[in-house]
């Protein structure tokens, strides 16, 4: 049998959970059987990287999200490099490489990696991402899903569920190598020697509920003198996390890292991870921080239950509550047996995702499609 030619089509003007999701599907993709192509329709980072990793990459840029002018040169693309499947991530890709691989008579896969009425700032945002999202649902052959509660999301979009697979987020431990050493990075951050460390890691968006981690923050540091707060990430919420970081009088208590290349350095260095979002696909940095050791607090949204055991493999509090947060957080401050039952626990339960699970599973979506026709 021939090769496949799998076309993935991202924005790529930031490289999160989804860049990342995607980079790791192209490295292990079974090289005797696919060829993977990247086509990146925003000017970022994500297209660079992943030249550098020595995938066959590609620039379509829109000028705005409605930009169908790019329909035309996609077409043309799928031609020229005779490809034999379109795989989309995100809301602009959905809506010109949809049409543009169902214009060529291409099989389409779309991954959902969120739940969309979240993903966005304003409600009027995600009613358009939702309804652009649904306009073209139908040129879809076969839906992926990062968790359960992101399928359930699909079907209220009137995805049929038989069309959607659950494919988990798979931990690439060949990608978690930490660089320098833990004294080092607490060096280069600003850390102080006996401080401890409660860290974020996300995007700067509202979804992720920083505001949230930060009210905790402000009841914490009245209890404790060693505790630190570390946010890494970048995003659009920056200005009003650093407004809020002044107004609770967190400024010598909170270090923003903005993005940071090589994250894996920086778990050996936290004592606990928080992701307090307001809803989550699934939490990929929940995975890391279990794989290295680290406990871990979340939220009960979206597909962190089905990642996280409460009280086995972490803890989980209600979405919006710095009250439930803090408690929390300070549970695993203060007992020391816990912190090693949810660290076990945490490392087995993050031995069950794995990427080449994650990988083979995929692969199969694509063979299904092409050998049904």
């Amino acid at each position: 049998m021939k090769k496949l030619k799998v076309l993935q089509v991202i924005g790529g003007g930031e490289i999160g959970g989804a860049e990342r999701h995607l980079l790791t599907l192209m490295r292990l993709m079974d090289r005797e059987r696919f060829i993977p192509e990247l086509l990146c329709l925003c000017r970022g980072p994500f297209a660079p990287q992943c030249r550098r990793e020595g995938i066959t990459t590609h620039e379509v840029i829109m000028r705005h999200k409605l930009d169908l002018g790019t329909v035309a040169p996609i077409r043309r693309l799928i031609r020229e490099q005779e490809i034999d499947i379109v795989h989309t991530h995100g809301v602009r890709a959905n809506l010109v490489a949809r049409i543009s691989g169902r214009a060529e008579g291409v099989p389409i896969v779309t991954t959902f990696h969120s739940l969309l009425r979240y993903d966005y700032s304003s409600t009027a945002e995600a009613w358009v991402a939702r309804a652009l999202t649904r306009l073209t649902n139908n040129r879809t052959d076969r839906f992926i899903a990062v968790s359960g509660a992101v399928k359930e999301d699909l079907v209220t979009m009137g995805v049929p569920p038989d069309k959607v697979n659950v494919i988990y987020n798979g931990l690439d431990v060949s990608l978690l190598v930490p660089g320098d050493e833990p004294a080092t990075v607490r060096g280069k951050l600003g850390i102080l020697p006996g401080q401890r460390v409660v860290a974020m890691v996300g995007r700067l968006h509202a979804v992720k509920g920083h505001v949230y981690l930060l009210q905790a923050a402000r009841q914490i540091v009245n209890q404790y003198d060693d505790v630190l707060f570390l946010l890494v990430g970048e995003g659009p919420e920056r200005g009003l996390i650093e407004r809020t970081i002044k107004e609770l009088d967190l400024v010598d208590r909170v270090i923003m890292t903005g993005y940071y290349p090589n994250i894996s350095e920086l778990y050996p260095v936290m004592d606990m991870l928080c992701l307090p979002s307001l809803m989550e696909g699934m939490g990929l940095a929940l995975l890391e921080a279990m794989y290295f050791g680290v406990p871990v607090v979340a939220t009960r949204v979206g597909g962190i239950p089905e990642l996280i055991i409460d009280g086995e493999s972490g803890l989980l509090v209600d979405p919006g509550n710095s009250d439930a947060l803090a408690i929390a957080i300070t549970w695993l401050l203060d007992d020391p047996a816990l912190r090693q039952r949810l660290i076990a626990g945490g490392r087995k339960r993050a031995q069950e995702f794995t990427v080449e699970k994650m990988v083979r599973q995929t692969e199969n979506v694509y063979t299904s499609l092409i050998f049904r026709q």
